[in-house]
């Protein structure tokens, strides 16, 4: 069983909540790329869970969709990190 919290990447356009923290993401997807935080919770409207780093890093320069995030995991999300997730729509790419 793991201990640690599963480490995330997040970016895209439209606010979220991490950790029980309110985040705008598109500052941090123009200015950084991303950005990463344990996953203890996350809220948002839509959230696209992507397998695939090289997808990862490119998504937010060729799709803009209002109020979408991208989730990155290095090691995969288990069913404990998905329960964490809270978002009206969920798509994997």
């Amino acid at each position: 069983m793991k201990n640690n919290p599963t480490i995330v990447l997040l970016n895209g356009y439209g606010p979220i909540s991490i950790n029980n923290e309110l985040l705008e993401l598109y500052p941090v997807t123009t200015s950084h790329g991303a950005i990463g935080f344990p996953l203890k919770s996350l809220r948002a409207e839509n959230v696209t869970i992507v397998t695939n780093i090289i997808n990862f890093w490119s998504l937010s320069k060729k799709l803009k969709p209002e109020n979408m995030c991208y989730l990155y995991a290095y090691d995969g999300l288990h069913d404990k990190d998905l329960e964490k997730i809270k978002a009206n729509n969920i798509q994997y790419l």
